[in-house]
């Protein structure tokens, strides 16, 4: 073999090293990049969903002053809460405010049995149970909080 062979066929191995090494270092960057943006992704949703059950429950507490306050205030039981807007509401957010799909919880049965005290005219849940749902609020917000806060809260 001549000298330019040699030195041809030297030149072909380095460069065929050369590419070798840029393809994986390139399969490695993006498996990196894949990889961040798979956490990126992740923080992200969680971020979301705190927001979103964080949002959630400060709107059961408000629906519970309210109902609270015509049920049960200086003016209570004339009828006029708005139950039927509050079960829309409750069940778009159900999963945002219990975090899974309970089949009871103490704020679904307080507001279900409001509707059925609204719709066959009957007295209203105990004060007993709107505070169980009042409590069940404000423990699952301060759990929440805990969760995202590293346990101080």
């Amino acid at each position: 073999m001549s000298g330019e062979t040699v030195v041809a066929l030297a030149a072909v191995f380095v460069s065929g090293l050369a590419l070798g090494f840029n393809f994986w270092n390139s399969h490695q960057e993006r498996q990196h990049r894949l990889s961040e943006r798979d956490q990126d992704n992740r923080e992200w949703y969680k971020r979301t969903l705190f927001e979103k059950r964080l949002e959630a429950l400060q709107e059961a507490k408000a629906w519970l002053n309210r109902l609270s306050e015509g049920m049960y205030g200086p003016n209570g039981d004339d009828r006029k809460v708005p139950i039927g807007q509050v079960l829309d509401w409750y069940v778009k957010n159900l999963i945002y405010i219990h975090g899974d799909l309970p089949d009871k919880s103490p704020l679904g049965t307080f507001l279900y049995e409001t509707d059925w005290s609204m719709t066959e005219g009957d007295e209203w849940p105990s004060e007993e149970q709107f505070r169980k749902a009042n409590d069940y609020v404000q423990q699952t917000a301060r759990e929440l909080l805990k969760d995202v806060t590293g346990g101080s809260s």
